[in-house]
């Protein structure tokens, strides 16, 4: 599935990391909450302005992207 970012920019997720986008879209959470494998996860997704990050003093703090449009029209090439 493609998640659009911008007007003419659109990220590749997999089900999986959609899955989580959907858990994970109600409010801002921290890195410490969440298990190891969703640590790596956040990370990536947060690379690709899926989610926005603040760092804190001793932890990282996640929420999604407000400006993101989800899309399944187009396919991945």
């Amino acid at each position: 599935m493609f998640i659009q970012i911008a007007p003419r920019v659109k990220v590749y997720v997999s089900v999986d990391d959609l899955h989580f986008i959907n858990t994970h879209s109600q409010g801002s959470f921290r890195a410490s909450q969440l298990p190891a494998e969703d640590v790596d996860r956040v990370k990536k997704l947060a690379d690709k302005a899926i989610f926005v990050k603040k760092k804190l003093d001793t932890d990282m703090q996640y929420a999604l992207n407000r400006r993101i449009k989800l899309g399944n029209k187009a396919k991945k090439k």
